[in-house]
């Protein structure tokens, strides 16, 4: 009975640590795209729905931005700016404000 016990604890243990691994390889960045319509969401989508490591696409038509959740282990964000630019779209790397103050702090 303790043995079975103890076996239970560390296969809860080993698979806690896993989960926890496999969450730090996600990265998100965000992309500047001149997308205007739904056409154009669906064409992005359609393009990095088989690209390597892609997890999670958000799409802001207003902003004109795509939001990528992917596993840096996979990809990184020059290929997947790269398929967005396949499609005829310009695409610049959106740097977020915290980045920002990051960098001025580190200077």
């Amino acid at each position: 009975m303790i043995r079975k016990t103890l076996l239970l604890t560390g296969l809860a243990f080993m698979l806690a640590f896993t989960a926890s691994a496999q969450r730090s390889n996600q990265e998100s960045t965000t992309f500047s795209v001149n997308i205007d319509c739904q056409n154009c969401v669906n064409r992005i989508t359609n393009q990095l729905a088989f690209e390597r490591g892609v997890r999670d696409l958000s799409f802001d038509l207003e902003a004109q931005t795509v939001e990528v959740t992917y596993r840096n282990n996979r990809t990184d964000k020059e290929k997947l700016a790269e398929k967005i630019r396949e499609l005829g779209f310009e695409v610049k790397e959106k740097k977020e404000e915290g980045d920002k103050a990051k960098a001025k702090d580190s200077e």
